[in-house]
This record gives C-alpha cells, sequence and structure tokens, in this order.
C-alpha cells in the first residue's frame, strides 16, 4: 500500500474534518508558563465576577465627574510579570502611577480618550478624539483633574480587592512611570492585571490596571470569608430567631394536673442555657441575661448547621 495520498484522498479527509459533528471543541486558554501562577483558577474566575459585578460603581463614579456618555465591560482578570511592563512605551502615554503598600502599581488610559474626558469635565465642548493634541503637556490642573478622575475610578475596586490608592499622579515622562523594583529589597514582580474596556466619546479603548502586592493565600482566605456570607441581595431579608431554654423533665402526673398559675421550675436565672435557632436549626448556644431593662442572651458558642443527611456542605 502506498503511504503517498492523492489530492481526492486528502481532500475528502479535509472535508471530514469540516464537518459539524455537532462536539464544540473546549476553549483553551493562552498561558505564558514563564509568569508562576499564584492564584487558583477558581480565585482568578471568581475576582472576574467581582469585577463584573462592579461595572455599575464604577461606571457612576466615572460619570459624577465627566459628563459624557459612555459604557464600561470588563474584559478580565490575569496574572502578569512587570518585568519589562514598560520597555515598549511610546509617547505620548497616560499613566497613572500609584503606591499600595510600598509597591508601585499603575492605571494605563489611553491618551486622546484621557484628555478628552478632561477637558469635558472642565466644561469644554466635547471633543473629536481625532482633533486631540496628545504631545502638549497637560497643565497642572488637567493632570490634577486627570489624577482625580482615576481615583474616583479606582475607588470601587480598591474598596472590593482590598487594596490601597496613595499618591496617585499623572506620569508623562518614562522616569515618572518608575519600576517594580523602585520598592528595593522587598520588590516583587507579580501583578494582577485588570482590564476594562471604555467607550467614551465615540471611541472605544482599554484601560488597563496592575496591581502589586496581590497574594494569594490573602486572596484565598478573602473569598473564603465571603462565601460564607450571604449574598447582597439576601442579606436585608428578615429571619425569625428564637431563643429556646433547655429541656426540662415533668411527671406526666404532674403535667396533667396543671392548672393556670402553676409554676414550672426550670434553672437558676444565672445558669440558664438557652439554643438559638433560626429556620428551625440551632445556629449557637447562650445564656439568658439583661441588658439595661430588656432581657437578652449572650452568644457562648457558634454551632455547626444541622444539614439534612442528603445535603453536602
Amino acid at each position: 500500500m502506498s503511504a503517498q495520498l492523492d489530492p481526492e484522498e486528502v481532500q475528502a479527509i479535509a472535508d471530514a474534518m469540516a464537518e459539524d459533528v455537532g462536539v464544540a471543541a473546549p476553549p483553551v486558554n493562552e498561558r505564558d508558563f514563564r509568569i508562576p501562577r499564584r492564584l487558583s483558577l477558581e480565585v482568578v474566575k471568581r475576582l472576574g465576577d467581582t469585577l463584573r459585578n462592579l461595572v455599575p460603581a464604577l461606571k457612576r463614579q466615572f460619570q459624577a465627574l465627566v459628563p459624557v456618555t459612555i459604557e464600561l465591560e470588563p474584559l478580565g482578570v490575569r496574572e502578569i510579570t512587570a518585568r519589562g511592563l514598560f520597555e515598549d512605551l511610546e509617547l505620548p502615554f497616560i499613566v497613572g502611577r500609584f503606591t499600595t503598600r510600598g509597591a508601585p502599581g499603575w492605571v494605563v488610559w489611553e491618551p486622546a480618550q484621557a484628555i478628552g474626558c478632561v477637558q469635558s469635565a472642565l466644561g469644554m465642548p466635547e471633543p473629536d478624539l481625532e482633533q486631540i493634541d496628545t504631545a502638549h503637556e497637560l497643565s497642572f490642573v488637567e493632570r490634577r483633574l486627570m489624577a482625580r478622575i482615576l481615583e474616583e475610578l479606582l475607588a470601587p475596586l480598591a474598596a472590593r480587592f482590598h487594596f490601597d490608592v496613595d499618591d496617585l499622579f499623572i506620569a508623562e515622562k518614562l522616569d515618572d512611570v518608575g519600576s517594580w523594583e523602585d520598592k528595593g529589597a522587598e520588590a516583587d514582580a507579580h501583578r494582577l492585571c485588570i482590564e476594562l474596556g471604555l467607550t467614551a466619546l465615540g471611541q472605544t479603548h482599554t484601560l488597563t490596571l496592575y496591581l502589586p502586592g496581590f497574594l494569594p493565600a490573602e486572596v484565598e482566605e478573602h473569598e473564603e470569608r465571603e462565601d460564607a456570607r450571604a449574598p447582597a441581595v439576601l442579606r436585608t431579608i428578615p429571619v425569625d430567631v428564637h431563643a429556646t431554654f433547655d429541656p426540662i423533665e415533668v411527671p406526666l402526673a404532674q403535667l396533667l394536673e396543671v392548672e393556670v398559675g402553676d409554676v414550672i421550675p426550670i434553672a437558676p436565672i444565672r445558669s440558664a442555657r438557652l439554643t438559638i435557632t433560626a429556620a428551625d436549626r440551632p445556629i449557637a448556644r447562650a445564656e439568658l441575661g439583661r441588658n439595661y431593662e430588656r432581657l437578652a442572651v449572650r452568644i457562648q458558642e457558634i454551632l455547626q448547621a444541622n444539614l439534612p443527611p442528603d445535603e453536602t456542605v
């Protein structure tokens, strides 16, 4: 048998491979193995979901200062290395530099869009981004307002992702941008990259945040704490909570003869133990006490929820 395929056989194989067999190939995510992965895939996914949920708040913060119609789209969260991050940076550029935990972080904004948004915030007519001179040196007012816009935009992210935005300023020269090594002996090139698609003044550009000091142990711990909390939409729903004394034994004969006015002793007031229940499930042990003129209970022990046998955590 010949090992060579004739053109008709090659075409037949190609046609067979091109047929839709109804099974979609799974997506393959690109990964640079030179960048060590510190966060689990599950954590990165949750951070992406968090970013998506933050978009309305980010949009409100931005439009509070910039009176133009905008759209924000979360593009993704990923880990990168800051080694050589700005080696190919060319003028003109707009980079907001800040520090968090003593390490430099950056937010990169397309120059024409950034300048156009600042001009709109200053009350100037809505500009044509194609006509903006991005090479001109920004005035003090323009730089300060641009920094303020970025600070406001980053505020919800900083609160939710637990990082600081200290000393943010607009860097217009490479020397001002700095390097991940600026922290000194404790410098770490690892960064969390957060990307947002910003549509403003008729153009869409990527607003990119490079966040330092994102340690996996802290992220995992924070995510575990968040999992234990009820979703925000459920936190205002009222739940009936009951405090129940430990049961006591009463002779049946005595119980059958009980009348109005009879007294059934429980336990001494100072040693009375109670069980706190919510939705008919015990959640804590407590003791009876008083808070000013009102009866109260002091929580002594938190109990694990008693799940039915067919439920798993």
